[in-house]
Formats: structure tokens, C-alpha cells, sequence
């Protein structure tokens, strides 16, 4: 039996609304999540007791280390290895460059970043001063690494 003409295009149009929904559903972008995912990256090797009072110093200000816990800045939890502006209750607070930025915080990024945040990342929102001593950002880095 055939199908009458005007039903097909029916059908037709039905299965191209279909496809079309399905398609711009899967190009919306993922709801963050409410914390950072474990990190799976290796702790990285360095003075971390050196790391944790750089930390104290210069970042405890704005950062905090539990999950849920945001304050000026975003909470730093599993921030090792974790995609930037990816967390849920702090996604109206993070800038555009940032959420834009594609960055995953490896050593290489963090290491950029701290040295002078208004550099590597223009029209981003982290106020801090830059870190300049190497020593004290790979201090930094390898004790945000051991944050599981």
C-alpha cells in the first residue's frame, strides 16, 4: 500500500524536524558539573611544603579547597587536569575569555597563568599579581597536583 503524497512530506518534514532537533541538542554545549572530576593526571614531583605555603600567601585570599566552597575565585579542588571554567556554581562569575579559552589546567597552563594572569589571558578576571619566581609557581603547580 502506498503512502498518499501529502502524508509522506508529513512524515518527511516530521523525520527532518527530528534530525534537526537531535542535531542542535547535541551541539549545546554540557551542563557543567557541580565539582571537578578526579584528577587523573600524575602528582607532579616538587616542594610541596614550599607549594603550600606560596598558596597560603598568594592564593587562600580567593580560593578555597573544597568543593562547594566558592569565593571571590572558584574553589581550586581537582583543579590539576581539569577543563577551566568548568564548574557549575560558578559559571555567571567566570569571564568570557576564560570560559572561551578551551584551557585544560595542566602544568604548562597553570605555569603561563601564574606568572602573569592579565597576559595570558586578556580581559580575564583574576586580580592577583603576578607570581614571577619560577620556583614558587612550580611549588604552587606541584601542590595543587596532590588536590585529589
Amino acid at each position: 500500500m502506498r503512502m498518499p503524497k501529502a502524508h509522506h512530506a508529513q512524515c518527511v518534514g516530521i523525520g527532518l524536524g527530528l534530525a534537526a532537533c537531535l542535531l542542535l541538542t547535541a551541539c549545546q554545549p554540557a551542563t557543567p558539573p557541580a565539582q571537578r572530576a578526579s584528577v587523573t593526571l600524575p602528582v607532579l614531583s616538587g616542594d610541596l611544603e614550599r607549594g603550600k605555603q606560596v598558596y597560603a600567601r598568594e592564593c587562600s585570599q580567593c580560593h578555597q579547597l573544597s568543593a562547594g566552597q566558592n569565593s571571590k575565585g572558584p574553589q581550586l579542588l581537582r583543579i590539576y587536569g581539569a577543563k577551566a571554567a568548568d564548574l557549575a556554581d560558578y559559571q555567571s562569575r567566570y569571564s568570557q575569555a576564560l570560559k572561551q579559552s578551551g584551557w585544560r589546567w595542566d602544568a604548562v597552563t597553570l605555569d603561563r597563568y601564574l606568572a602573569d594572569p592579565a597576559v595570558a589571558l586578556p580581559n580575564g578576571k583574576m586580580l592577583s599579581d603576578p607570581l614571577p619566581a619560577a620556583a614558587d609557581r612550580q611549588a604552587v603547580i606541584a601542590y595543587l597536583s596532590t588536590l585529589r
